[in-house]
């Protein structure tokens, strides 16, 4: 039976979203039951760089209880847990959690990294399994549809019900309505898949990447704990491609999934009064920017080197 890691970083301002994609997942998990071993590889960052825990009304304990209930909650059908709670350097982002997942010595199959902020159907977990299990190469990505994105690039992604959208369509879906696109779809008959050649993605829609590949690829150490690490593992997945390499990325036609736009923390931070949450000031946008800076400084050096480490085997 093959197995499929699920990788998931976590702020404790979204440790309501984790319990709601926890649940997602193992609603999801009964139809698939017995067709393939999920692991909940889960980080829960407590560093005081994002929380002034003297200052905040909310004690890191409830956030600690919380995230081990949910551990306790969800140990009953995946075939192993992952629950860390990080307080060092060594986790800052989801750069840091991801690269940790790729060279953490675990033998498993498949790796998914999960955005807390996605909504997908309980068939998704469906499809995913079915061409999980048809694959025998050992450089495959598979990904969700999605609905109209940014700009054109992106329209292989793009399902079918949403290529006239505009652009900016993505702001302003419900992410709720999810269930019932998928539920047409498979009425429908357009629960299908294809390959694409290009490879391409967004970060933690969903995406599963055969763990060959990503452990081939790497997450290098100078991009730091935020930013360009999802980009870093299209644009070395396409080099292979272009050098020879079997690479091939599955879409799930008909399955879409939603990255919450509408009914963002933002606005609906059941914490914000309570968590001295320095992380999210001014939309986190500075607090993201500094993070970014060593993945903006270091990504073309790093993707040459890649480059030609492929050619000059």
């Amino acid at each position: 039976m093959k197995t499929l890691q699920i990788v998931i970083h976590v702020l404790p301002r979204e440790i309501d979203q984790l319990e709601r994609l926890c649940n997602s997942l193992k609603e999801s998990y009964f139809f698939v039951k017995n067709d393939i071993d999920i692991i909940l590889d889960v980080s829960l960052n407590l560093n005081e760089i994002f929380i002034d825990w003297d200052k905040s009304l909310i004690p890191k304990d409830f956030f600690i209880e919380k995230f081990q209930n949910i551990n306790k909650l969800h140990s009953d059908w995946t075939h192993k847990n992952i629950f860390k709670l990080e307080n060092s350097d060594s986790c800052l982002g989801i750069n840091d959690k991801r690269r940790n997942s790729i060279n953490d010595g675990l033998d498993f199959d498949y790796v998914m990294y999960l955005d807390l902020d996605l909504f997908f159907s309980h068939m998704t977990l469906v499809s995913l399994t079915q061409i999980i299990n048809q694959i025998d190469t050992d450089y495959n990505i598979i990904s969700p549809e999605t609905v109209k994105l940014w700009d054109d690039s992106w329209s292989d992604l793009v399902n079918e019900k949403f290529k006239n959208k505009d652009f900016n369509f993505f702001k302003s879906i419900d992410p709720f309505s999810v269930h019932k696109i998928v539920f047409d779809n498979l009425v429908e008959d357009k629960i299908k898949y294809k390959k694409i050649n290009n490879v391409k993605f967004g970060g933690g829609w969903f995406n599963v990447f055969s763990k060959k590949l990503l452990k081939f690829i790497n997450i290098p150490n100078s991009l730091g704990s935020y930013g360009l690490d999802d980009t870093f593992v299209m644009m070395g997945a396409n080099i292979m491609k272009q050098k020879g390499y079997d690479v091939s990325q599955y879409i799930l036609q008909g399955t879409v999934c939603i990255e919450n736009n509408k009914f963002t923390l933002y606005e609906f931070n059941p914490y914000d009064k309570f968590l001295v949450d320095k992380s999210f000031k001014n939309k986190g946008r500075d607090f993201k920017q500094n993070l970014r800076k060593e993945s903006n400084e270091n990504f073309e050096s790093e993707l040459n080197k890649f480059y030609k480490r492929i050619y000059n085997e």
